[in-house]
């Protein structure tokens, strides 16, 4: 498995984004806050929803009410995105 990109809409620090990973190992760096762990937060999501004892108020930007991941990737040469979307109650 490879991932390709991951889009965020209203995800934590993030109002509108697109990362494309590039081939090979990744690093995440940057300042404190900078957004590291939301991007992994929203990997995770994207991949397995919410965990148990997890809101998905936790992982959507302050003040909105809809937050979205999209992530691409290839399995065996074949391109899959999965996509979840998030509503505040």
């Amino acid at each position: 498995m490879k991932f390709k990109k991951i889009t965020l809409k209203n995800i934590r620090s993030y109002e509108e984004q697109e990362i494309n990973f590039p081939d090979g190992s990744i690093l995440l760096s940057g300042d404190i806050g900078s957004g590291k762990t939301s991007i992994l937060l929203a990997i995770e999501y994207a991949l397995f929803g919410l965990q148990p004892g997890q809101t998905g108020s936790a992982l959507l930007r302050n003040n909105k009410d809809f937050g979205e991941v999209a992530l691409e990737m290839e399995i065996s040469g074949r391109s899959i995105i999965i996509e979840r979307k998030l509503r505040r109650k």
